[in-house]
């Protein structure tokens, strides 16, 4: 396979593999640029943090940051990113370390299958991904997380029931425990989401997701 030049992170100019609406990669590499603005179907790996809490599991959702070019500033999974032209799984861990700075290697997460999303976003960017999806548990300790602040605006545990029942509408609100980016790593606050806070997924995503969390996540 052909060696791409290097990129910055989140650059425009960065090389993704375009894959069939099946999942299948084509061998065709294009810019993220081109293939976000023609809508070819892409992989990014997904990774999902989530513990035991109180009141069953509990996830750690991301605060995209203010220059994300979609869904900036909603909640999303706790690390996310695309996978680049040529790369492996094992290397798109990366995504964990360089967003909520901690490092994981692919072997310390737990697959739980692909999901395949698009969207259209306002900004003309039409966005149709193969999410590679895994799950970290139950994670280090709330002091070991220093993300980026270029990526992330801040951190928030929010309890499973909750992030399902806001998603799939029976609860209009949730607390959660939430910390910016830019305060110490204890100094957590509760803060108020509702359901126009999270970045939206198909009917169903979140159910699946939250019963394989259940299914990994013991007490």
């Amino acid at each position: 396979m052909a060696t791409q030049p290097p990129v910055q992170l989140s650059s425009p100019r960065e090389w993704l593999e375009v894959y069939d609406a099946d999942g299948q990669p084509t061998g065709q590499a294009r810019r993220r640029s081109e293939i976000h603005l023609d809508g070819d179907w892409h992989l990014a790996f997904f990774c999902w943090v989530a513990r035991p809490g109180r009141r069953g599991p509990e996830v750690l959702l991301q605060h995209r940051a203010a220059r994300k070019d979609v869904w900036p500033l909603r909640f999303d999974a706790s690390a996310a990113g695309h996978v680049r032209f040529g790369e492996s799984l094992e290397e798109a861990a990366r995504e964990v370390r360089e967003e909520l700075g901690i490092a994981v290697e692919l072997s310390d997460l737990i697959p739980i299958g692909r999901h395949r999303q698009q969207h259209h976003h306002a900004n003309g960017l039409i966005d149709r991904e193969h999410h590679a999806l895994h799950l970290l548990t139950p994670g280090p300790p709330d002091a070991a997380y220093a993300p980026d602040s270029e990526e992330v605006a801040g951190l928030a545990w929010i309890d499973a029931d909750d992030l399902l029942g806001l998603v799939e509408g029976r609860l209009g609100s949730a607390t959660v425990r939430y910390r910016a980016v830019d305060v110490p790593s204890d100094q957590f606050v509760e803060r108020t989401l509702t359901p126009a806070d999270l970045v939206p997924y198909a009917d169903g995503y979140h159910r699946q997701l939250i019963d394989e969390i259940r299914r990994h996540v013991r007490p």
